[in-house]
């Protein structure tokens, strides 16, 4: 008797499988996107700080020297200086978007109480055409670079040196914190470790998203977009791909902040209650972590809800600044007192 014919293959059941491999690869894709660790290695600090008054002028005429014709000329490097060393030395680091002019007024501050005062411009902002596409080539090894070289800088100003920064500078400021010995204080206000739209355990995937897709540029007001009030160096949008690279320094401070005790000797982290720009949970896990390595030396103070604080708490022409009640409180937690 003859064999019976092989049974043909079931295309049907084929065309059903393809749609569940498709789904499976894409699924897990998107949990990679996710969850994989982030390659957070290549941040180490390679400090080279002023050894005198004059050498510290001479690194700050190099950071000037960045700022080229395209710069507004209120978003220049700024230096308030007693004219010699001080006992007391402020480097402030602007947040994302804004510029030096956002801390002038504070500046101003600290400089009549006695310290010598570092404002310096961060790459790519202050730049006076407000819808530049430049703000997309920041990089997060830029901002560790940069970090290093205002704290170079700062070093050879004084005796005793603190560095505060806002927002994305706050970032730097928290690299700065981890890695560098000869910071004696570091002030992290309201630090870009995340978002609030984002919940905190996927932030690593959000943040590999932001430096994969295309950039794009988004409006900080939707609906009045460039006419958006405030101050009027500000760009009135941000990009994607800096976003990523920001939150990128952020993860590579937490991951090292979680296996290594900071550099500095003290650290304040500063939130504002319900701060509508970052993840305040975010922040306080590194905050934690800090804590765990270097008890005694961390700690933590929060604006309160009831005075109705935006996220820029430093820039006087923010529609809802409130600088006598904020300035006071950042000035003493910077150490330079009345």
């Amino acid at each position: 008797m003859a064999a019976a014919p092989s049974p043909a293959p079931d295309n049907r059941a084929r065309r059903g499988a393809l749609p569940v491999l498709i789904g499976a690869t894409a699924l897990g894709v998107v949990a990679w996107l996710m969850f994989a660790p982030a390659v957070l290695s290549g941040f180490d600090s390679h400090p080279d700080p002023a050894t005198t008054y004059e050498g510290a002028l001479r690194r700050i005429d190099a950071l000037r020297s960045a700022d080229g014709g395209d710069v507004n000329p209120l978003c220049h490097l700024k230096l308030m200086t007693h004219g010699h060393r001080v006992a007391r030395v402020v480097v402030l680091l602007h947040g994302l978007t804004n510029c030096p002019q956002q801390f002038e007024a504070l500046g101003e501050v600290l400089y009549r109480r006695g310290a010598n005062v570092l404002i310096a411009r961060v790459p790519h902002h202050g730049l006076a055409d407000r819808l530049t596409p430049d703000l997309a080539r920041l990089t997060a090894g830029e901002l560790t670079r940069f970090g290093d070289r205002v704290t170079d800088a700062g070093v050879g100003l004084g005796d005793s040196v603190t560095v505060a920064g806002l927002s994305l500078g706050a970032v730097v400021a928290a690299w700065i914190a981890q890695e560098r010995r000869d910071v004696d204080r570091a002030i992290v206000i309201a630090p870009l470790f995340g978002v609030p739209q984002v919940w905190t355990p996927l932030t690593p995937g959000f943040t590999r998203v932001m430096r994969w897709i295309p950039n794009r540029f988004v409006w900080w007001d939707d609906q009045r977009r460039a006419a958006i009030p405030g101050p009027p160096y500000v760009y009135p949008r941000f990009s994607t791909r800096a976003l990523g690279e920001i939150l990128r320094l952020g993860a590579a401070v937490a991951a090292k902040a979680r296996s290594a005790a900071p550099g500095a000797v003290s650290i304040t982290l500063v939130t504002i209650a319900r701060d509508p720009a970052i993840s305040n949970p975010a922040a306080l896990e590194v905050e934690e972590s800090w804590r765990r390595r270097a008890p005694g030396r961390v700690r933590a103070y929060q604006f309160p809800e009831r005075l109705h604080l935006g996220h820029d708490i430093v820039d006087p022409l923010q529609p809802y600044a409130n600088t006598e009640a904020v300035y006071p409180v950042l000035a003493d937690l910077m150490g330079a007192r009345p």
